[in-house]
């Protein structure tokens, strides 16, 4: 049995990682900036952190760990203007150095950090990205990842402790949260389901293959200090989801309508909700061949049938 650390443990990933690791026999010690926790079950632990700022905790805990798990980010919260770029350095950036300088001084074998695929870019205009692609981050979040990843390198650096880092695309799962579950919201509940047009191609990550590339991303050798992307071996597009969708649902086809982009741009600037549908609109293609090679880590669904699998399980 081994001890492992996972950060962000009230998070929709952390959740199904913790439950995965306790499954195996492992120990696991979540850790969480606040909203309860203290909580115990067999193989689990929780202990608040609150800001990240105290080392002296934060290596009490770490201590003998395996691999710390940094799941923790924030993410999904609404825009909070000029004070965006500020917000998500403090709660990206300086509790990743916190936490990697814990590590290091606790001897902890590996750091695995979960990235994202925004610091590559919000989109794809010619090749897929790849381990290979320069970053080039867009909005304040993807900017604050970028900084973590640079600031777990260097504090690192010359460290026992090493680290992996994984830039997934988004994720998707049952109850997942995001744009995805926006999308099974409108296909479960719209009277007319206007998205069937929309056939950009996207590449997405099925929550329990994150999981599993976490776990080997914890161990393999050949992901010392190394930076990948990782995803489904398949893309999809918002069409292909809402063609599942309707299906499953039992949804009538003569509600799948295929509104032309151009329409559906007019409509979401109407709505405000401009910025969601640019998303869906944009293609963002994701080559996560590198950690496959590198590991031996392969997904073990294909797109279509992980998604059927999550609509069914929604």
């Amino acid at each position: 049995m081994s001890k492992f650390v996972v950060t962000g443990s009230r998070g929709y990933v952390a959740r199904r990682l913790i439950r995965r690791l306790v499954e195996d026999g492992h120990e696991v010690v979540g850790l969480t900036r606040g909203g309860g926790g203290g909580g115990a079950e067999p193989g689990f632990r929780e202990v608040i952190v609150g800001d990240y700022s105290d080392e002296a905790l934060l290596e009490y805990n770490v201590n003998s760990a395996q691999a710390v798990f940094h799941l923790a980010a924030r993410a999904h919260q609404r825009s909070a203007g000029e004070n965006d770029a500020a917000l998500f350095y403090s709660a990206n950036v300086v509790p990743t150095e916190f936490l990697a300088r814990a590590c290091a001084v606790a001897g902890v074998a590996r750091f695995v950090m979960l990235s994202s695929i925004g610091v590559l870019g919000n989109r794809t205009e010619v090749a897929a990205f790849s381990d290979a692609t320069v970053p080039a981050p867009v909005d304040p979040y993807a900017v604050s990842k970028a900084h973590a990843e640079q600031r777990l390198a260097e504090v690192l650096s010359n460290s026992s402790c090493d680290y992996c880092i994984l830039r997934p695309p988004l994720v998707y799962g049952p109850g997942s949260p995001g744009n995805f579950s926006a999308l099974v919201k409108i296909a479960a509940k719209a009277p007319l389901i206007p998205l069937a047009g929309i056939h950009a191609p996207r590449t997405f990550i099925y929550v329990d293959h994150l999981v599993d590339a976490l776990v080997v991303a914890a161990t393999h050798p050949a992901a010392s200090r190394r930076t990948f992307v990782v995803a489904d071996s398949e893309d999809t597009s918002v069409a292909e989801i809402i063609n599942i969708a309707s299906r499953v649902f039992g949804r009538g086809r003569w509600r799948v309508v295929a509104i032309p982009e151009m329409f559906l741009r007019a409509l979401s600037i109407l709505a405000g909700q401009h910025a969601r549908i640019d998303k869906l609109l944009a293609e963002l293609r994701v080559d996560g061949s590198g950690f496959e090679v590198a590991t031996g880590w392969r997904p073990s669904q294909s797109t279509s049938e992980a998604i059927g699998k999550t609509l069914r399980d929604w």
